[in-house]
Protein backbone atom coordinates (compact mmCIF):
# COMPACT_ATOMS: atom_id res chain seq x y z
CA UNK A 1 0.00 0.00 0.00
CA UNK A 2 1.40 3.34 -0.81
CA UNK A 3 2.77 5.46 1.45
CA UNK A 4 0.23 9.02 1.87
CA UNK A 5 2.11 12.13 0.68
CA UNK A 6 2.12 14.96 3.31
CA UNK A 7 -0.06 18.17 2.31
CA UNK A 8 1.64 21.12 1.21
CA UNK A 9 1.22 22.66 5.05
CA UNK A 10 2.55 19.35 6.86
CA UNK A 11 6.18 19.87 4.44
CA UNK A 12 5.99 23.90 5.22
CA UNK A 13 5.80 22.98 9.33
CA UNK A 14 8.36 20.49 8.69
CA UNK A 15 10.57 22.66 6.70
CA UNK A 16 10.34 25.46 9.87
CA UNK A 17 10.69 22.99 12.53
CA UNK A 18 14.08 21.17 11.08
CA UNK A 19 15.47 24.50 10.52
CA UNK A 20 14.71 25.57 14.09
CA UNK A 21 16.10 22.21 15.44
CA UNK A 22 18.94 22.69 13.21
CA UNK A 23 19.97 25.81 14.93
CA UNK A 24 22.15 24.19 17.38
CA UNK A 25 22.91 20.35 17.94
CA UNK A 26 22.90 18.38 20.98
CA UNK A 27 24.80 15.62 19.86
CA UNK A 28 27.91 16.76 19.40
CA UNK A 29 29.04 14.08 17.09
CA UNK A 30 26.28 14.90 14.75
CA UNK A 31 28.11 18.52 14.47
CA UNK A 32 28.69 19.28 10.69
CA UNK A 33 31.81 21.13 10.13
CA UNK A 34 35.17 21.40 8.44
CA UNK A 35 36.76 19.44 11.32
CA UNK A 36 34.03 16.76 10.49
CA UNK A 37 34.26 17.58 6.19
CA UNK A 38 36.22 14.47 5.78
CA UNK A 39 33.48 12.25 8.42
CA UNK A 40 30.80 13.24 6.42
CA UNK A 41 31.71 12.64 3.62
CA UNK A 42 31.95 8.39 4.24
CA UNK A 43 28.57 8.73 6.07
CA UNK A 44 25.75 6.61 4.16
CA UNK A 45 22.18 5.74 4.02
CA UNK A 46 21.98 2.67 1.94
CA UNK A 47 20.81 -0.67 3.93
CA UNK A 48 23.12 -3.21 4.90
CA UNK A 49 22.83 -5.11 1.73
CA UNK A 50 23.91 -2.08 -0.62
CA UNK A 51 26.64 -1.49 1.83
CA UNK A 52 27.71 -4.90 1.37
CA UNK A 53 27.37 -5.29 -1.79
CA UNK A 54 29.76 -2.28 -2.81
CA UNK A 55 32.61 -3.70 -1.39
CA UNK A 56 31.93 -7.57 -0.54
CA UNK A 57 34.60 -9.14 -3.55
CA UNK A 58 37.25 -6.74 -2.47
CA UNK A 59 36.82 -7.14 1.10
CA UNK A 60 36.78 -11.42 0.86
CA UNK A 61 39.70 -11.09 -1.75
CA UNK A 62 41.91 -9.20 0.48
CA UNK A 63 41.00 -10.78 3.65
CA UNK A 64 42.52 -14.26 1.20
CA UNK A 65 45.80 -12.27 0.57
CA UNK A 66 46.41 -11.12 4.60
CA UNK A 67 45.28 -14.56 5.73
CA UNK A 68 48.09 -16.12 3.28
CA UNK A 69 50.73 -13.18 3.69
CA UNK A 70 50.11 -11.74 7.17
CA UNK A 71 51.63 -13.40 10.31
CA UNK A 72 49.17 -11.25 12.66
CA UNK A 73 45.79 -12.40 10.65
CA UNK A 74 47.09 -15.99 10.21
CA UNK A 75 48.03 -15.88 14.06
CA UNK A 76 44.03 -15.14 14.58
CA UNK A 77 42.92 -17.83 12.20
CA UNK A 78 44.80 -20.10 14.52
CA UNK A 79 43.81 -18.75 18.45
CA UNK A 80 40.32 -19.32 17.13
CA UNK A 81 40.84 -22.78 16.06
CA UNK A 82 42.82 -23.73 19.32
CA UNK A 83 40.45 -22.16 21.39
CA UNK A 84 36.94 -22.66 19.87
CA UNK A 85 37.21 -25.70 18.29
CA UNK A 86 40.35 -27.61 20.19
CA UNK A 87 42.19 -30.51 19.78
CA UNK A 88 38.87 -33.04 20.66
CA UNK A 89 36.27 -30.38 18.81
CA UNK A 90 32.91 -29.67 20.50
CA UNK A 91 31.96 -32.90 22.46
CA UNK A 92 28.02 -34.53 21.83
CA UNK A 93 26.26 -35.34 25.33
CA UNK A 94 23.23 -36.99 24.36
CA UNK A 95 20.46 -36.16 26.97
CA UNK A 96 17.72 -38.70 25.86
CA UNK A 97 14.96 -39.34 28.29
CA UNK A 98 12.80 -42.01 28.52
CA UNK A 99 8.71 -41.35 28.26
CA UNK A 100 8.47 -41.23 32.19
CA UNK A 101 11.56 -38.27 31.70
CA UNK A 102 14.29 -39.97 33.76
CA UNK A 103 17.43 -40.37 31.76
CA UNK A 104 17.33 -42.87 29.16
CA UNK A 105 21.21 -45.00 29.65
CA UNK A 106 20.81 -46.92 26.92
CA UNK A 107 19.52 -44.48 24.00
CA UNK A 108 22.13 -41.85 25.33
CA UNK A 109 24.99 -44.44 24.96
CA UNK A 110 23.90 -45.92 21.50
CA UNK A 111 23.34 -42.03 20.36
CA UNK A 112 27.11 -41.22 21.55
CA UNK A 113 28.94 -44.31 19.91
CA UNK A 114 27.08 -43.38 16.81
CA UNK A 115 27.79 -39.92 16.47
CA UNK A 116 31.83 -40.75 17.58
CA UNK A 117 31.88 -42.94 14.57
CA UNK A 118 30.41 -41.03 12.14
CA UNK A 119 32.78 -38.13 12.65
CA UNK A 120 35.91 -39.92 11.36
CA UNK A 121 37.18 -39.03 8.37
CA UNK A 122 35.69 -40.44 5.69
CA UNK A 123 32.38 -40.77 7.18
CA UNK A 124 31.73 -37.17 7.93
CA UNK A 125 31.85 -35.40 4.89
CA UNK A 126 31.03 -36.31 0.91
CA UNK A 127 35.00 -35.88 0.07
CA UNK A 128 36.01 -38.20 2.97
CA UNK A 129 38.80 -35.75 3.49
CA UNK A 130 37.47 -34.41 7.03
CA UNK A 131 36.48 -35.55 10.15
CA UNK A 132 34.32 -34.19 12.41
CA UNK A 133 37.40 -31.91 13.50
CA UNK A 134 39.03 -31.05 11.18
CA UNK A 135 35.76 -29.77 9.00
CA UNK A 136 35.14 -27.55 12.30
CA UNK A 137 38.56 -25.98 11.83
CA UNK A 138 37.77 -25.34 8.24
CA UNK A 139 34.38 -24.01 8.70
CA UNK A 140 35.68 -21.69 11.25
CA UNK A 141 38.61 -20.37 9.37
CA UNK A 142 36.22 -19.78 5.95
CA UNK A 143 33.88 -18.15 8.11
CA UNK A 144 36.55 -15.93 9.96
CA UNK A 145 38.72 -14.98 6.90
CA UNK A 146 35.41 -14.72 3.94
CA UNK A 147 32.68 -13.75 6.58
CA UNK A 148 30.62 -16.20 5.42
CA UNK A 149 30.48 -19.80 5.03
CA UNK A 150 27.93 -22.48 3.34
CA UNK A 151 27.44 -26.08 4.13
CA UNK A 152 24.51 -28.32 2.36
CA UNK A 153 23.31 -31.34 4.21
CA UNK A 154 23.61 -33.85 1.75
CA UNK A 155 20.41 -36.64 2.93
CA UNK A 156 20.36 -39.71 1.28
CA UNK A 157 24.19 -39.80 0.88
CA UNK A 158 25.49 -43.57 0.10
CA UNK A 159 27.19 -43.84 3.51
CA UNK A 160 25.67 -45.86 6.88
CA UNK A 161 24.27 -43.04 7.94
CA UNK A 162 22.71 -41.54 4.95
CA UNK A 163 23.65 -38.48 5.60
CA UNK A 164 26.98 -36.42 5.30
CA UNK A 165 27.87 -32.77 5.37
CA UNK A 166 29.43 -30.71 2.14
CA UNK A 167 31.08 -27.39 3.16
CA UNK A 168 30.61 -24.67 0.00
CA UNK A 169 33.09 -21.40 -0.09
CA UNK A 170 30.50 -18.51 -0.59
CA UNK A 171 32.03 -17.68 -4.10
CA UNK A 172 29.25 -19.99 -5.23
CA UNK A 173 26.57 -17.89 -3.73
CA UNK A 174 25.82 -15.76 -7.11
CA UNK A 175 26.56 -12.07 -5.57
CA UNK A 176 25.06 -10.64 -8.59
CA UNK A 177 22.25 -11.95 -9.03
CA UNK A 178 19.34 -9.50 -7.44
CA UNK A 179 15.62 -10.17 -9.02
CA UNK A 180 11.97 -10.04 -7.85
CA UNK A 181 10.68 -13.30 -8.48
CA UNK A 182 6.92 -13.82 -9.87
CA UNK A 183 5.75 -15.05 -6.39
CA UNK A 184 6.71 -11.92 -4.75
CA UNK A 185 9.96 -13.45 -3.09
CA UNK A 186 12.92 -11.16 -3.79
CA UNK A 187 17.02 -12.24 -4.83
CA UNK A 188 19.47 -10.01 -2.85
CA UNK A 189 22.89 -11.14 -3.43
CA UNK A 190 21.49 -15.14 -4.52
CA UNK A 191 19.62 -15.49 -1.18
CA UNK A 192 15.66 -15.96 -2.03
CA UNK A 193 13.81 -14.22 0.45
CA UNK A 194 10.20 -14.01 1.20
CA UNK A 195 7.99 -11.40 2.86
CA UNK A 196 9.42 -11.72 6.43
CA UNK A 197 13.06 -12.04 4.87
CA UNK A 198 13.23 -15.28 5.56
CA UNK A 199 15.75 -17.41 2.93
CA UNK A 200 13.75 -19.81 0.93
CA UNK A 201 16.31 -21.12 -1.29
CA UNK A 202 20.12 -20.21 -2.20
CA UNK A 203 21.13 -19.23 -6.20
CA UNK A 204 24.46 -21.04 -6.46
CA UNK A 205 26.70 -21.33 -9.33
CA UNK A 206 27.14 -24.52 -10.78
CA UNK A 207 31.05 -24.26 -10.29
CA UNK A 208 33.48 -22.19 -8.21
CA UNK A 209 33.59 -19.14 -10.35
CA UNK A 210 37.39 -19.45 -10.14
CA UNK A 211 37.98 -22.72 -11.36
CA UNK A 212 39.67 -22.90 -14.90
CA UNK A 213 38.12 -26.12 -15.93
CA UNK A 214 34.21 -24.73 -15.88
CA UNK A 215 31.37 -27.34 -16.66
CA UNK A 216 29.25 -27.11 -19.69
CA UNK A 217 25.49 -25.51 -18.20
CA UNK A 218 23.22 -28.31 -17.35
CA UNK A 219 20.12 -26.19 -17.03
CA UNK A 220 20.76 -22.76 -16.55
CA UNK A 221 23.46 -21.28 -14.78
CA UNK A 222 22.39 -21.03 -11.18
CA UNK A 223 21.05 -24.21 -8.95
CA UNK A 224 18.86 -23.36 -6.46
CA UNK A 225 18.92 -25.11 -3.26
CA UNK A 226 16.40 -24.97 -0.87
CA UNK A 227 17.04 -23.73 2.51
CA UNK A 228 16.08 -26.57 4.35
CA UNK A 229 19.10 -28.35 2.54
CA UNK A 230 21.67 -25.67 3.38
CA UNK A 231 23.27 -23.73 6.07
CA UNK A 232 24.38 -20.14 5.23
CA UNK A 233 26.64 -18.98 8.39
CA UNK A 234 27.40 -15.35 9.02
CA UNK A 235 27.66 -13.05 11.47
CA UNK A 236 25.23 -10.52 11.47
CA UNK A 237 26.11 -6.81 11.39
CA UNK A 238 22.72 -5.16 10.63
CA UNK A 239 18.91 -6.18 10.08
CA UNK A 240 17.54 -7.06 6.96
CA UNK A 241 21.08 -8.40 6.21
CA UNK A 242 21.63 -10.78 3.64
CA UNK A 243 25.43 -11.42 3.24
CA UNK A 244 27.97 -11.34 5.40
CA UNK A 245 31.92 -9.68 5.48
CA UNK A 246 35.14 -10.77 6.96
CA UNK A 247 35.61 -10.34 10.81
CA UNK A 248 39.04 -8.72 10.36
CA UNK A 249 37.27 -5.18 7.94
CA UNK A 250 38.17 -3.25 10.73
CA UNK A 251 41.44 -4.33 11.37
CA UNK A 252 42.80 -5.12 7.76
CA UNK A 253 43.79 -1.52 6.62
CA UNK A 254 45.65 -1.07 9.34
CA UNK A 255 47.48 -4.50 9.27
CA UNK A 256 48.51 -3.74 5.67
CA UNK A 257 49.96 -0.98 6.34
CA UNK A 258 51.71 -2.18 9.65
CA UNK A 259 53.10 -5.13 7.13
CA UNK A 260 54.60 -2.33 4.72
CA UNK A 261 56.28 -0.45 7.20
CA UNK A 262 57.75 -3.61 8.93
CA UNK A 263 58.90 -4.33 5.07
CA UNK A 264 60.40 -1.05 4.69
CA UNK A 265 62.17 -1.32 7.73
CA UNK A 266 63.43 -4.58 7.72
CA UNK A 267 64.86 -3.53 3.82
CA UNK A 268 66.49 -0.48 5.25
CA UNK A 269 68.43 -2.55 8.04
CA UNK A 270 69.08 -5.23 5.31
CA UNK A 271 70.78 -2.60 2.87
CA UNK A 272 72.20 -0.90 6.14
CA UNK A 273 74.08 -3.94 7.52
CA UNK A 274 75.32 -4.40 3.61
CA UNK A 275 76.38 -1.35 2.55
CA UNK A 276 79.75 0.32 4.44
CA UNK A 277 79.77 3.46 2.20
CA UNK A 278 80.85 4.92 -0.59
CA UNK A 279 83.80 5.75 -2.57
CA UNK A 280 83.74 9.30 -4.23
CA UNK A 281 85.99 10.31 -6.97
CA UNK A 282 87.90 14.19 -7.04
CA UNK A 283 86.35 15.06 -10.39
CA UNK A 284 89.67 17.79 -10.82
CA UNK A 285 92.37 15.46 -9.77
CA UNK A 286 94.23 14.52 -12.40
CA UNK A 287 95.97 10.72 -12.44
CA UNK A 288 99.97 10.44 -12.22
CA UNK A 289 101.87 9.42 -15.19
CA UNK A 290 102.44 6.36 -13.29
CA UNK A 291 98.91 5.03 -12.44
CA UNK A 292 97.45 2.61 -14.57
CA UNK A 293 94.33 3.16 -16.53
CA UNK A 294 92.08 0.50 -14.14
CA UNK A 295 92.65 1.16 -10.49
CA UNK A 296 91.96 -2.02 -8.29
CA UNK A 297 90.26 -1.23 -4.87
CA UNK A 298 91.14 -3.98 -2.06
CA UNK A 299 88.30 -4.39 -0.40
CA UNK A 300 89.03 -7.81 1.37
CA UNK A 301 89.38 -6.41 5.24
CA UNK A 302 91.35 -8.33 7.77
CA UNK A 303 91.35 -7.58 11.51
CA UNK A 304 94.17 -5.24 12.65
CA UNK A 305 94.63 -3.94 9.18
CA UNK A 306 94.76 -0.84 7.11
CA UNK A 307 94.07 0.36 3.56
CA UNK A 308 95.80 3.15 1.36
CA UNK A 309 93.36 4.57 -0.75
CA UNK A 310 94.07 5.47 -4.51
CA UNK A 311 95.05 8.86 -5.37
CA UNK A 312 91.67 11.34 -6.22
CA UNK A 313 89.49 8.38 -4.02
CA UNK A 314 88.13 9.36 -0.75
CA UNK A 315 86.02 6.99 1.25
CA UNK A 316 82.44 8.17 3.17
CA UNK A 317 81.06 5.71 5.13
CA UNK A 318 77.20 5.09 5.00
CA UNK A 319 75.60 5.18 8.73
CA UNK A 320 71.78 3.68 8.57
CA UNK A 321 69.28 4.40 11.43
CA UNK A 322 66.87 1.63 10.40
CA UNK A 323 65.43 -0.19 12.10
CA UNK A 324 64.74 3.35 14.10
CA UNK A 325 64.03 4.39 17.52
CA UNK A 326 60.00 4.10 16.87
CA UNK A 327 59.53 0.93 15.06
CA UNK A 328 58.87 -0.89 17.83
CA UNK A 329 56.28 1.44 19.62
CA UNK A 330 54.84 1.89 16.57
CA UNK A 331 54.24 -1.80 15.94
CA UNK A 332 52.78 -2.19 19.69
CA UNK A 333 50.32 0.57 19.42
CA UNK A 334 48.99 -0.79 15.78
CA UNK A 335 48.51 -4.28 16.69
CA UNK A 336 46.79 -2.76 19.85
CA UNK A 337 44.20 -1.42 17.65
CA UNK A 338 44.51 -4.80 15.95
CA UNK A 339 43.65 -7.15 18.50
CA UNK A 340 40.76 -4.41 19.80
CA UNK A 341 39.18 -5.13 16.19
CA UNK A 342 39.90 -8.82 15.89
CA UNK A 343 39.05 -10.41 19.19
CA UNK A 344 41.80 -11.80 21.12
CA UNK A 345 44.22 -9.85 23.68
CA UNK A 346 47.15 -7.72 21.91
CA UNK A 347 49.52 -9.93 24.09
CA UNK A 348 48.35 -13.34 22.29
CA UNK A 349 48.15 -11.90 19.03
CA UNK A 350 51.54 -10.49 19.12
CA UNK A 351 53.06 -13.01 21.55
CA UNK A 352 54.15 -10.50 23.32
CA UNK A 353 54.18 -11.22 27.55
CA UNK A 354 57.22 -8.48 27.82
CA UNK A 355 55.87 -6.20 31.57
CA UNK A 356 52.58 -8.70 32.07
CA UNK A 357 51.96 -9.09 35.39
CA UNK A 358 50.10 -12.16 36.64
CA UNK A 359 46.83 -10.32 37.68
CA UNK A 360 46.80 -8.45 34.60
CA UNK A 361 47.74 -11.56 32.57
CA UNK A 362 45.08 -13.17 34.21
CA UNK A 363 41.88 -9.76 33.66
CA UNK A 364 43.18 -10.46 29.87
CA UNK A 365 43.08 -14.14 30.03
CA UNK A 366 39.11 -13.90 31.30
CA UNK A 367 37.87 -11.21 28.71
CA UNK A 368 39.71 -13.45 26.03
CA UNK A 369 38.03 -16.56 27.15
CA UNK A 370 34.86 -14.83 27.18
CA UNK A 371 35.13 -14.34 23.63
CA UNK A 372 36.21 -17.48 22.54
CA UNK A 373 32.75 -18.97 24.57
CA UNK A 374 30.86 -16.48 22.31
CA UNK A 375 31.97 -18.27 19.49
CA UNK A 376 32.01 -21.92 20.77
CA UNK A 377 28.18 -20.85 21.34
CA UNK A 378 27.75 -19.50 18.01
CA UNK A 379 29.47 -22.53 16.25
CA UNK A 380 26.91 -24.73 18.62
CA UNK A 381 23.81 -22.57 17.50
CA UNK A 382 24.38 -22.57 13.92
CA UNK A 383 25.90 -25.71 12.86
CA UNK A 384 25.88 -28.47 15.33
CA UNK A 385 22.30 -28.30 16.49
CA UNK A 386 21.08 -28.63 13.11
CA UNK A 387 23.74 -31.31 11.86
CA UNK A 388 22.92 -33.49 14.87
CA UNK A 389 19.41 -33.36 14.00
CA UNK A 390 19.60 -34.10 10.92
CA UNK A 391 21.95 -36.77 10.68
CA UNK A 392 20.25 -38.31 13.76
CA UNK A 393 17.39 -38.57 11.59
CA UNK A 394 18.32 -40.17 8.73
CA UNK A 395 20.60 -42.31 10.88
CA UNK A 396 17.36 -43.55 12.23
CA UNK A 397 15.67 -44.47 8.99
CA UNK A 398 18.67 -45.87 7.54
CA UNK A 399 18.99 -48.64 10.75
CA UNK A 400 22.37 -47.08 11.45
CA UNK A 401 21.13 -46.14 14.96
CA UNK A 402 18.52 -48.80 15.81
CA UNK A 403 16.02 -46.32 17.88
CA UNK A 404 12.36 -46.21 18.15
CA UNK A 405 11.89 -42.88 14.71
CA UNK A 406 8.37 -42.52 16.61
CA UNK A 407 10.56 -41.51 19.89
CA UNK A 408 12.80 -38.62 17.82
CA UNK A 409 11.52 -35.90 19.79
CA UNK A 410 12.86 -36.98 23.00
CA UNK A 411 16.52 -38.01 21.13
CA UNK A 412 17.30 -35.12 20.06
CA UNK A 413 18.05 -33.91 23.59
CA UNK A 414 21.77 -33.17 23.49
CA UNK A 415 24.53 -30.89 25.05
CA UNK A 416 27.58 -29.78 23.38
CA UNK A 417 30.55 -29.72 25.61
CA UNK A 418 33.21 -27.55 24.29
CA UNK A 419 36.89 -27.18 25.13
CA UNK A 420 38.24 -25.78 28.34
CA UNK A 421 41.29 -24.76 29.87
CA UNK A 422 43.72 -24.65 32.37
CA UNK A 423 44.68 -22.07 34.59
CA UNK A 424 48.51 -20.33 34.97
CA UNK A 425 47.90 -20.90 38.99
CA UNK A 426 46.39 -24.43 39.40
CA UNK A 427 46.85 -24.73 43.32
CA UNK A 428 45.16 -21.40 43.69
CA UNK A 429 41.86 -22.18 41.66
CA UNK A 430 42.09 -26.29 42.94
CA UNK A 431 41.58 -24.45 46.22
CA UNK A 432 39.01 -22.05 45.36
CA UNK A 433 37.29 -24.93 43.50
CA UNK A 434 37.63 -27.10 46.76
CA UNK A 435 35.95 -24.42 48.60
CA UNK A 436 33.01 -23.66 46.35
CA UNK A 437 32.15 -27.60 46.90
CA UNK A 438 32.11 -27.56 50.23
CA UNK A 439 30.05 -24.35 51.04
CA UNK A 440 28.27 -25.83 48.09
CA UNK A 441 27.88 -22.74 45.55
CA UNK A 442 29.23 -24.62 43.44
CA UNK A 443 29.40 -28.25 42.21
CA UNK A 444 31.63 -31.03 41.01
CA UNK A 445 29.75 -31.11 37.12
CA UNK A 446 30.25 -27.51 37.20
CA UNK A 447 34.06 -27.56 37.54
CA UNK A 448 34.25 -30.79 35.28
CA UNK A 449 32.49 -28.96 32.59
CA UNK A 450 34.69 -25.99 33.03
CA UNK A 451 37.51 -28.30 31.97
CA UNK A 452 35.89 -29.65 28.91
CA UNK A 453 34.89 -32.93 29.88
CA UNK A 454 31.62 -34.70 30.44
CA UNK A 455 30.34 -35.10 34.45
CA UNK A 456 28.86 -38.71 33.78
CA UNK A 457 32.31 -40.12 32.31
CA UNK A 458 34.35 -38.63 34.64
CA UNK A 459 32.13 -39.94 37.39
CA UNK A 460 31.71 -43.71 35.69
CA UNK A 461 35.66 -43.41 35.15
CA UNK A 462 36.09 -42.80 38.83
CA UNK A 463 33.52 -45.74 40.29
CA UNK A 464 35.54 -47.98 37.50
CA UNK A 465 39.28 -46.50 39.31
CA UNK A 466 38.43 -47.00 42.69
CA UNK A 467 36.81 -50.39 42.26
CA UNK A 468 40.14 -51.77 40.75
CA UNK A 469 42.11 -50.30 43.52
CA UNK A 470 39.56 -51.53 45.84
CA UNK A 471 39.90 -55.23 43.81
CA UNK A 472 43.98 -55.04 44.49
CA UNK A 473 43.82 -53.94 48.09
CA UNK A 474 44.97 -50.59 48.08
CA UNK A 475 43.45 -47.38 49.41
CA UNK A 476 40.53 -45.53 47.46
CA UNK A 477 41.07 -42.55 49.53
CA UNK A 478 40.98 -39.11 48.21
CA UNK A 479 41.48 -37.20 51.84
CA UNK A 480 44.76 -35.23 52.06
CA UNK A 481 46.97 -36.81 54.53
CA UNK A 482 47.36 -35.80 57.99
CA UNK A 483 50.55 -34.40 60.09
CA UNK A 484 51.57 -35.60 63.03
CA UNK A 485 51.46 -32.95 66.17
CA UNK A 486 55.84 -32.64 65.35
CA UNK A 487 55.51 -31.83 61.82
CA UNK A 488 52.84 -29.27 62.46
CA UNK A 489 55.11 -27.61 65.14
CA UNK A 490 57.78 -27.58 62.17
CA UNK A 491 55.88 -26.18 59.89
CA UNK A 492 54.77 -23.37 62.00
CA UNK A 493 58.34 -22.61 63.30
CA UNK A 494 59.39 -22.11 59.12
CA UNK A 495 55.97 -19.60 58.63
CA UNK A 496 57.43 -17.80 61.88
CA UNK A 497 61.08 -17.94 60.47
Amino acid sequence: MPRKQPSLLQRAFNVAWYATAGVKRHFQAARRSRLTAGWTQRMTGGDANQVIYRDHETLRQRSREQSINNPYIKRFHRLLKQNVVGPRGIQLQSKAKTPAGEPDKRAQQKIERAWRRFCRKGQFDVTGRYSFVTFLNLWLETLARDGEVMVRMVRGFPNQWGFALQILECDRLDLNYNDLLPNGNRVRMGVEIDDWERPVAYYLLRDHPGDTQQRPPARGRHLRVPASELLHTFESWRPHQARGFTWAHASMLELHHIGEYRLAEMIAAEHGAKLTGFFEQDAEWTEPPDQGDDVEIEEEIEAGTAKILPYGLKFTPYKSDHPATNFAPFIKQGLRGTAAGLGPSYNRLAHDLEGVSFSSLRSGELDERDFYKCVQQFVISELLDFVFEGWLEMAMLSSAVRLPFASLERYLEVQWQPRGWDWVDPAKDAKAATESIANRTKTRSYYIRQAGEDPEEVFEEMAREEEALRKRGLSVSTDPPTESPNEQEDDEERNAA
